[in-house]
């Protein structure tokens, strides 16, 4: 069997795309996302030098080798034509830039797609705990690598769907449905981490383990950009150097709330988060929610405790609803300690599980105050933005054009944004 190439079509409306790729779960590359756009005019390192070159950007030891020698590890700021000076120095270098929040300079050379925007502003969360992340909950990073450099095969925790458009270079994609967890040996690895190191292997030897495995395999080129459903498995390997950006978005209330913020990362989790971020409320795995959220605000005496709990009821709640998925083969009983030990480790000192009540307190709500507002318009003109500018950048990043329609989450978010390297447009 060939290994399934991911299709590549033109923009598509918003009806489609949700029903043909969202709601089916199927990965799929848009070849004109953003044509028409500034950005659309960024396809190499030169174009990117021109328009950002001065640009700093925060840079770190690629985590793998970090973990591996932190002694080693650096994290510090460059700019965009430093970080390329030292890649020409240093062609081997372990340095890149990863989940950073995207500069100003290039937030401003693309819209946020109207997509991407919940549809579902008026719905009670889960527990009462209020958005963390303000009305429609988005998210975006910039990647700057040099070739060679890869991200292991795992799936990202946050519930959300990506679109990664790629600016300049090629970036390999290898991606697999959160089922196939058991072929990509997960408890040989992290939680959210598979065994299997594609890495290490040649490109045919890949191609072959996709095509036994199911998934998908693509060569993302300059101008594209690829949606990922959430929680799907991805391998990304740099083929080039290269230069992308994500946006993640569209997380409903059950996705927000079974988010790696108050949850651990398993199989169990990954595979019903991923049907349920497809299917939003009104399909049947919603029944099993009940008995998931009363297990987590039910006390317990460790965390251990909370999280083989956990784990059953999530277990349950597959068996019962996504049989097919056959989620007894996930782990067999006599390694489930071991994964436990894995998953609190993984928690470490993280607010992951604490009471809803607390969560719901730590988590500001009401409209914009008088003193946010005012911070934000002092650092805005600091920083060089005039009002349209302003509008944009705060469009792209949480999804409103007005200050004055901020929440005051809304309004911490963004001037977290406004503290980053990149922010300033002077």
């Amino acid at each position: 069997m060939a290994a399934k190439e991911i299709a590549r079509i033109s923009r598509p409306d918003p009806e489609r795309f949700l029903r043909d790729y969202v709601r089916t779960r199927t990965p799929v590359i848009i070849t004109d996302l953003f044509a028409g756009q500034p950005i659309d005019a960024i396809r190499t390192i030169e174009d990117a030098s021109a328009a950002f070159g001065g640009v700093p950007m925060h840079v770190q030891t690629e985590y793998a080798v970090a973990a591996s020698s932190p002694e080693t590890a650096v994290e510090t700021t460059m700019t965009f034509d430093e970080y390329w000076a030292h890649v020409r120095a240093n062609p081997d270098t372990a340095l890149l830039c990863t989940e950073y929040e995207i500069p100003a300079s290039i937030m401003r050379m693309f819209r946020l797609p109207e997509f991407c925007l919940a549809q579902d502003l008026d719905e009670p969360e889960v527990l009462d705990m209020p958005r963390k992340y303000g009305d429609h909950d988005l998210c975006s990073n910039i990647f700057v690598a040099n070739a060679g450099n890869r991200a292991h095969l795992h799936f990202d925790g946050d519930h959300r769907q990506v679109l990664l458009h790629q600016m300049f270079g090629r970036k390999q994609v290898l991606l697999f449905q959160p089922e196939a967890c058991v072929d990509l040996r997960t408890t040989s690895g992290a939680p959210w981490s598979s065994g299997v190191y594609l890495e290490q292997m040649s490109t045919q030897e890949q191609l072959d383990f996709v095509a036994e495995v199911g998934g998908y395999h693509a060569v993302l080129e300059p101008g594209e950009t690829i949606y990922m459903p959430a929680l799907i498995w991805h391998y990304l390997g740099y083929v080039d150097d290269a230069m992308s950006f994500n946006l993640r978005f569209r997380r409903n209330r059950f996705g927000r709330f079974l988010c790696v913020d108050n949850f651990h990362r398993d199989s169990y989790i990954q595979n019903l988060g991923s049907h349920l971020a497809a299917s939003g409320a009104q399909d049947a795995l919603t029944a099993a929610m009940p008995q998931i959220e009363a297990e987590y605000a039910r006390p317990a005496a460790s965390l251990r405790d909370k999280v083989t709990g956990m784990r059953t009821v999530l277990r349950q709640a597959l068996e019962r609803t996504l049989p097919e998925t056959e989620p007894a083969r996930f782990c067999p009983p006599q390694l489930d300690a071991q994964e436990v030990d894995k998953i609190i480790a993984d928690i470490g000192q993280t607010a992951r599980y604490v009471e809803p009540a607390l969560a719901a307190k730590s988590r500001p709500t009401g409209p914009i105050s008088p003193v946010q507002k005012q911070t934000i318009q002092n650092t805005a003109a600091r920083l060089g933005y005039s009002d349209e500018a302003l509008a944009h950048l705060l469009w792209n990043r949480l999804g409103k054009s007005e200050l004055d329609r901020l929440s005051k989450t809304e309004a911490v978010q963004f001037m977290v944004y406004m503290r980053s390297p990149g922010s300033s447009l002077r």
